[in-house]
C-alpha cells in the first residue's frame, strides 16, 4: 500500500462544550477502511494535495497568534473556494448537515465509514472542493501548513468544530494552540462569512 494511503484516514473530532479551549478537539475513532471503501478517492486526493506548496520551515506560533495579513489572506482564499464551488457548495452543505444529524442521532458515536460510504457522490464533492482549494492556496501564497493553522485558529475563535471528518494532513490538528483574545476579537466580526465555509472546514478543507 503506498505510504500516503497508509496514512490517509478519516478522523473524528468532537467539540468540547466549555468554550474555546485546547481540549476542543478530541480524537475518537480512526477509520482506515475509508481508503478502500472510497476507492480511487485517496489516490486523486493525494495527487491534488501534492500540488499545494509545502513549507517545512513554517512553525505555528506557540502563542496561537494570527496576524491581520494572514487572516485577510485566509478570507480571500475562502471566497475563491466558495466562488469556485458555487454550484456544488449547497449540495456539500446539505451532506454536512445530514451527517451532523446522523451523528447526533447516534449520540455522538458514529461509524464514519458507514456515513461516508452511504453518502452518494460525497467523494466527488470533496475532490471538487479540493481542486478549488489548491488553486486558492496558490493564488494567495499559502502553504498547506500555514493555511491549516490559520483555518484552525479562526474556527476555534468562533467555538465551532473543524476537521471533524478530515483526511490525512487536513484532519484534526496534531498540535494544540491557545487562541489569544486578540485573534478572537479579529475573527468574531467575520463570523457570518466564515460560517459560509464551515462545511468545507468540517470536512478538513
Amino acid at each position: 500500500m503506498p505510504k500516503f494511503l497508509a496514512g490517509c484516514l478519516v478522523v473524528l473530532a468532537v467539540a468540547a462544550l466549555g468554550g474555546v479551549t485546547a481540549g476542543y478537539f478530541l480524537l475518537i475513532k480512526p477509520a482506515y477502511e475509508f481508503v478502500t471503501d472510497v476507492g480511487g478517492f485517496a489516490t486523486e486526493f493525494a495527487s491534488l494535495n501534492e500540488q499545494v506548496r509545502r513549507d517545512p520551515g513554517f512553525r505555528p506560533p506557540p502563542d496561537g497568534s494570527v496576524d491581520q495579513a494572514q487572516f485577510d489572506r485566509y478570507l480571500a482564499a475562502q471566497r475563491d473556494i466558495r466562488t469556485g464551488m458555487e454550484e456544488r457548495l449547497p449540495e456539500l452543505q446539505a451532506r454536512w448537515q445530514a451527517m451532523q444529524a446522523e451523528i447526533d442521532r447516534r449520540g455522538g458515536e458514529p461509524n464514519i465509514v458507514e456515513l461516508v460510504t452511504a453518502s452518494q457522490d460525497l467523494a466527488g464533492l470533496l475532490l471538487s472542493a479540493k481542486r478549488q482549494q489548491v488553486e486558492a492556496l496558490d493564488a494567495h501564497g499559502f502553504s498547506l501548513q500555514e493555511y491549516l493553522y490559520v483555518r484552525n485558529q479562526a474556527f476555534l475563535a468562533l467555538g465551532v468544530p473543524v476537521a471533524v471528518a478530515g483526511m490525512g494532513e487536513q484532519g484534526a490538528p496534531q498540535r494544540r494552540h491557545p487562541v489569544p483574545d486578540e485573534v478572537i476579537a479579529m475573527v468574531r466580526p467575520h463570523q457570518e462569512e466564515l460560517m459560509q465555509s464551515h462545511a468545507l472546514a468540517w470536512f478538513g478543507l
